[in-house]
């Protein structure tokens, strides 16, 4: 037996956290239920709810956050932009290096 075709159960600390990072926003969101006689109806909309919205697979996708977790997600859809950020300031770094060098170095 293969040891990855073992199932192992997620570690008891770890079962509930987010990754560090996640792509998308978290948005706002104000709803109104439909109901005639519902206080939504006169324009007071019921919220505000909060979902993060993100790109796979060229799809927009969207998943409720609940209110006590919108900090911790928001954070790491922060993580992930700053991230990718990064890395794009690092490849434009690289490329003016390669020029310099290119430019430099007699052929």
């Amino acid at each position: 037996m293969i040891l990855s075709e073992v199932a192992m159960p997620p570690a008891p600390e770890k079962a509930n956290t987010l990754p560090k990072m996640l792509p998308g926003a978290v948005c706002t969101e104000w709803k109104k239920c439909g109901k005639s006689n519902c206080r939504c109806a006169g324009g007071e909309l019921h919220g505000p709810y909060y979902y993060r919205y993100w790109r796979e697979g060229g799809r927009l996708r969207k998943t409720y956050v609940p209110h006590r977790s919108v900090v911790e997600v928001a954070e790491c859809c922060q993580a992930r932009r700053l991230q990718r950020l990064a890395i794009r300031f690092g490849w434009q770094d690289y490329r003016i290096m390669l020029d310099a060098l290119r430019k430099a170095e007699p052929r």
